[in-house]
């Protein structure tokens, strides 16, 4: 029998525009194809109350959860990191409480690290305890812990970053511990994590890629002398790689007549500033045709110094047929032989050196984005990660059962005991 699983994640996946949410989004959809009942649970998206159900798989069953997250006061004085407590609402609990007495499922996943909160509450609640699996989308620990040293601003949030990251260990912590699957996008995170609790079951899933495959193309002299970076830059550590990005840029790309374009939403007041400082840079926010952008790229950057995780928009600029330039530090998960087709260095102004020195070179940029391609194709899967994921929550299921028959044999050689 397929297992039934009830999916916790702060948010329905929507919009599909960043890597957190097109993971889950396609992860519980393809878990669904293979046969599993998937119910999912998320507030709506408090920053971006776009896109729509008709997205996302009809197999699952989406559920959202009435209410606005807690106010982001609340966190200051929560044990709970800024996400958790922003999520963890009366409604939300509601909600679980709703499921977990009308059915039985055989497991719940914990979807990032802002769901730590619901742990007590799905083992106080389930009238058969569920088997939890966490699927963690990075090792936070590591990463708010980078953004807390490298913020450079105001004090006082400096502090808070600081507060942050301590409560986020303690809540990946708390996870490693009450979880019996774990689901990470690379080996360094599961290594990590397995550093916290070594008897952990896990598995590695990759993201797969479910968007479109360019025909052939080739780079030639009438492409842009143009590099390219996309992403939604809301998040404080991609917009500290952001500025970091165009800083060293800044003694780079002008010189040599490179031009770069961001696309994806900058937010304000960020996006006023850089634009007053980096005048040359082109700004684009959302665009309704991304390919037209890709194809008039010669490069896309990669250049996150913090922050670890699979970089989900590699895919795409590889599948856009687009080569790729990236810092080393920013290729988790990636497999060496697809590394062996970019550009890579170990820093942003070695990189955007390299850059320079190779973007006339179309015959390297060609060799490098066929290539990539040609390797790509075929290695990153949805359903076979849907499957991989039921794989490992059905071994960790009879492992319990032995275990539960095990300790019942035990029980009954025992003696009794003496009154």
């Amino acid at each position: 029998m397929t297992p039934s699983i009830l999916w916790l994640a702060r948010t329905l996946p929507l919009p599909l525009n960043a890597g957190d949410r097109i993971y889950s989004a396609h992860l519980a959809g393809a878990v669904a194809r293979q046969g599993s009942r998937v119910v999912f649970l998320g507030l709506a998206n408090p920053d971006d109350p776009s896109g729509s159900l008709d997205e996302l798989e009809r197999r699952v069953q989406w559920k959202l959860v009435p209410g606005a997250p807690n106010p982001k006061l609340l966190g200051l004085a929560s044990r709970l990191p800024m996400v958790g407590a922003r999520f963890c609402t009366r409604s939300y609990r509601d909600a679980i409480t709703r499921e977990l007495r009308e059915a039985d499922y055989d497991a719940v996943v914990l979807d990032q690290y802002g769901m730590s909160w619901a742990i007590r509450h799905v083992r106080n609640i389930a009238r058969r305890p569920p088997i939890l699996i966490h699927v963690s989308h990075d090792f936070e620990t590591r990463v708010t812990d980078q953004i807390a040293r490298n913020f450079a601003g105001d004090p006082v949030r400096r502090f808070l970053l600081r507060q942050n990251a301590r409560k986020t260990a303690v809540a990946e912590t708390d996870l490693a511990s009450a979880s019996r699957l774990l689901v990470t996008l690379t080996d360094e995170d599961r290594a990590s994590f397995a550093a916290i609790n070594p008897s952990l079951g896990h598995v590695v899933l990759p993201p797969g890629h479910a968007g479109r495959r360019a025909p052939p193309r080739a780079i030639d002299t009438t492409v842009p002398r143009r590099a390219i970076i996309v992403g939604s830059f809301s998040w404080i550590a991609k917009q500290i790689n952001l500025e970091r990005l165009l800083s060293a840029a800044d003694g780079i790309f002008p010189q040599a007549s490179i031009e770069l374009h961001v696309v994806g939403m900058v937010p304000e007041p960020l996006l006023s500033r850089l634009r007053q400082r980096f005048p040359w840079v082109a700004f684009k926010g959302y665009v309704d045709d991304l390919g037209e952008e890709l194809r008039n790229a010669r490069l896309a950057l990669v250049p996150e110094e913090i922050g670890g995780g699979f970089k989900l928009k590699i895919l795409d600029y590889i599948f856009a047929r687009v080569p790729v330039a990236a810092v080393a530090s920013a290729l988790g998960g990636i497999p060496a032989r697809l590394k062996d087709q970019f550009l890579i260095e170990d820093d942003v102004a070695k990189l955007l050196r390299t850059v320079a020195d190779t973007i006339d070179d179309v015959g390297c940029l060609n060799r490098m984005q066929t290539g990539a391609f040609d390797i790509a194709d075929g290695l990153f899967d949805w359903d076979l990660n849907g499957q991989r994921l039921l794989d490992g929550l059905t071994q960790a299921l009879r492992e319990r059962s032995r275990k539960g028959i095990s300790n019942a044999l035990t029980g009954l050689t025992e003696p009794a005991p003496s009154i």
